[in-house]
């Protein structure tokens, strides 16, 4: 079996060697990776396997005789074949696959004795016609809802456009590499893609940047090298055959070192470039991210436009976009009419109980826990007038007096505006997203300064529970909606949300318990990313136990959600600190924070505080409450091999190995050393050998001289008569070579001159691009004339 394949892949081999088509592929599988990773939600896996072909295929067209028109042509017909059959999973799953083909065999052994045996492949034709209409209805709903002026929700038209791209960037990054010897150009459209996705999602986004990098920095290199040989050849300037080893050795340092960087900065973003940009791309770029949403759906957001989180992605990760140090950047200015905080005292810590109402900027809230992170689900946009109330819906029966606030923004922010708990009006013209009336998803609007009319709900401890009990219906919408949890959600996370709850008589009593319990997990903003692989709620409460925002409010609403507690996350700033000369609040980037609301039936949405570094949210009548018992935090697994650094492991390997093959190379080898007129006796024993492999052995009686002859007409008639082209290049370029090796071995066989280093260098060159043809020709051998 394994002959088999080697010949196989020989067969397939580029002429100019597997490395440099590996690192194409590399490179352009960058793109379609780094989009996966921004939202993993597309679930379009499929794109990398499109990649790969289309480097198949543009390899095979860059050999072919067709011009670049007939090419393109071609390709485009066969990439919206391909991109239709990727977006509409129109591949049958291997276990059906198998199937089908084992009952087709039994159909075909019995076809003489069955009668009324059903045909092999029907299930795979009902597979296809499932496949086929279900992509139908989606790209007609597509088209009415894009005809039509509503938001696309269904990212079909993104996918079949991803697909697409992906097949042409590959064709044409092959086609320029090896048709036209031009890399930077071919992989132009595939950086461009990769560097905007690191831009705006960073994340894995940025190593698969710096992986395209590598990739590219070597191929321009090596296309170089191809240029020089061609040059070389044409002019028949001799050259030492192995520049490819020297050059790997000379280039892979600097890209070793790339990928380091990669991998111990994977997150660099200067705040002042990208303040500097959003300056002048916030405009255009929220006119351009409302088109693409209209038209492909609730695709990934960037996470620093437009507020602090991403769909699909945990609430809160911005904060570690600078690294662990939390941003000093001031972001807003708040001024409300509530009264002044009381100066701190020099002891008193942040997350004491505040002596003054606690306050949340709120900017917008989410609904859909993915296991990867948030995101919304399908909502409506309404544009409401200045000063217009923002809902009919009545306000909580608990609400407070009313709350002013006006913000000052200090830095770019999107489209967002922030409020309190439960605006009623706005001074500017907004733009309301709500998912039903009464549940307001953001506000969104272009003033840098504006005022907002709030009603907190302010409900006693004894209403919350009354409010509360666990027998007390729901309503349909708000189950259905704030209930909700996929199917892939650990079982021990549900188990431990009801071992937390225990025997809580109402829905009040198990948020708290959940609170009171999630905040023993320490905070802390240094953590790596999580897992691309893992539900991050098991993730933080049963491996990581430490975490921020994001982290905490994520888990305290699954966990709510499991023992019937309706909850949403909510994102935006917490409160700040208070300018007491200016009498106003500033709030900061490293306030940026994610919290979580409750609903209780008649009161509205609550808030409540999880993260251990934010004060908890108490309300009046439970002050002598007693306090709740939670169980401790669930141990950790102790497998020693979880603990180690991979990452780093891994890294100093590549550095020993790749320092290990430096020195194996430049070092010299014992014994290996042989005299000018000895490595010339040896390269004519292994052409000898090599004579007889290819059915031309030595014959008694004959000299060099007229075995060299002999053997050089055969070659060359072999590679006459040989239909493939490497076989006929090196039917051309072996018998001279063959000559001159023979020529120089009589020489220093019988000539009284000795053979000089200069000349036995040439010889050891000469013999490795000798061998090389040799092996061409061989390889043709038992092809006969058809090769």
């Amino acid at each position: 079996m394994l002959p088999f394949v080697l010949r196989v892949l020989n067969r397939i081999r580029p002429r100019e060697g597997w490395a440099p088509f590996l690192l194409t592929v590399v490179a352009l599988l960058c793109a379609p990776a780094a989009l996966l990773a921004a939202n993993q939600e597309l679930r379009a896996e499929g794109l990398l396997v499109l990649t790969g072909l289309s480097a198949i295929a543009g390899l095979r067209l860059a050999r072919s005789r067709l011009s670049a028109k007939g090419a393109a042509a071609l390709t485009v017909l066969l990439g919206i074949l391909l991109a239709v059959v990727v977006a509409g999973r129109l591949l049958p799953p291997f276990s059906l696959a198998w199937t089908e083909v084992g009952r087709a065999m039994d159909w075909i052994g019995r076809r003489q004795a069955a009668t009324g045996q059903p045909l092999p492949f029907i299930a795979t034709a009902a597979f296809l016609w499932r496949q086929l209409t279900n992509l139908g209805v989606r790209l007609w709903g597509w088209g009415r809802a894009a005809a039509g002026g509503g938001a696309v929700q269904d990212p079909i038209a993104f996918l079949l456009l991803a697909a697409f791209l992906s097949w042409a960037m590959g064709l044409f990054a092959t086609w320029q590499i090896y048709r036209r010897r031009s890399p930077l150009v071919g992989l132009l459209p595939s950086g461009a893609s990769v560097t905007i996705l690191a831009f705006f999602t960073l994340g894995m986004a940025a190593f698969y940047l710096f992986t395209f990098l590598f990739c590219t920095l070597w191929l321009l290199a090596i296309c170089h090298l191809w240029t020089d040989r061609d040059r070389w050849e044409q002019r028949h300037t001799d050259y030492p055959d192995n520049l490819g080893t020297e050059l790997m050795i000379s280039v892979a340092p600097f890209l070793v070192v790339l990928l380091a960087l990669a991998a111990i900065f994977p997150v660099i973003r200067p705040q002042e470039l990208s303040n500097a940009f959003w300056k002048v791309a916030e405009k255009p770029w929220s006119a351009v991210e409302r088109a693409s949403q209209r038209l492909f759906g609730p695709i990934a957001e960037s996470r620093y436009h437009g507020g602090t989180g991403s769909g699909g992605e945990l609430p809160g990760l911005d904060l570690l976009r600078a690294g662990p140090e939390p941003s000093q950047e001031i972001m807003l200015y708040v001024t409300t009419n509530d009264a002044p905080p009381p100066p701190p005292e020099p002891e008193e810590r942040r997350e004491s109980k505040p002596a003054h109402p606690w306050r949340y900027w709120r900017s917008r809230t989410l609904d859909t826990y993915t296991g990867r992170g948030w995101i919304n689900g399908p909502t409506e946009r309404q544009a409401v007038a200045a000063y217009h109330p923002l809902d009919s819906e009545p306000v909580g029966l608990m609400a407070g007096p009313e709350l002013l606030q006006q913000f000052e923004l200090a830095a770019p922010h999107g489209t967002l505006f922030y409020a309190a708990n439960a605006p009623l009006s706005i001074d500017q013209p907004v733009v309301a997203e709500w998912r039903a009336p009464g549940d307001l998803v953001q506000l969104g609007g272009e003033a840098s300064r504006y005022t907002v009319l709030s009603r907190p709900p302010q409900p006693t401890t004894v209403e919350l529970r009354a409010r509360s009990p666990l027998t007390a219906p729901l309503p349909a919408d708000i189950a259905a909606r704030y209930l909700a949890l996929p199917e892939t959600i650990p079982q021990r996370v549900l188990d431990l949300a009801e071992e937390v709850t225990g025997d809580a008589p109402t829905r009040y009593d198990r948020a708290k318990a959940i609170e009171t319990f999630l905040r023993n997990y320490p905070y802390t903003l240094d953590l790596p990313p999580p897992p691309a692989d893992r539900d991050v709620v098991d993730y933080f409460l049963f491996e990581l136990q430490k975490g921020f925002c994001g982290y905490y409010a994520s888990a305290m609403v699954v966990m709510a959600r499991a023992v019937g507690v309706p909850a949403r996350v909510a994102e935006g700033y917490a409160q700040g600190t208070y300018d007491y000369e200016n009498h106003r609040w500033t709030v900061k980037g490293k306030d940026s924070h994610a919290w979580v609301e409750v609903y209780f039936d008649g009161l509205g949405w609550i808030d409540f505080e999880p993260t251990a570094s934010q004060p908890t949210q108490e309300w009046p009548g439970g002050e002598n409450q007693t306090p709740i018992a939670v169980p401790p935090l669930p141990s950790r697994p102790g497998n020693w091999w979880q603990q180690v650094p991979w990452a780093l492991v891994g890294l100093g390997g590549v550095l020993l190995a790749l320092a290990a093959v430096v020195v194996w190379i430049w070092l010299p080898k014992p014994g290996r050393e042989l005299a000018a007129a000895d490595l010339v006796r040896d390269r004519e024993a292994r052409l000898l050998r090599w004579g007889a492999r290819l059915g031309h052995p030595f014959h008694d009686g004959q000299t060099p001289h007229e075995y060299g002859a002999a053997l050089a007409d055969a070659l060359r008639r072999r590679g006459q008569e040989s239909r493939w082209p490497p076989v006929r290049r090196a039917g051309g370029e072996a018998p001279p070579q063959v000559e001159r090796l023979t020529e120089t071995f009589v020489r220093a066989q019988y000539s009284p001159q000795p053979i000089d280093e200069r000349e036995g260098w040439q010889m050891r060159d000469l013999w490795s691009r000798l061998r090389r043809n040799l092996w061409w020709l061989w390889r043709a051998l038992p092809f006969g004339k058809d090769g």
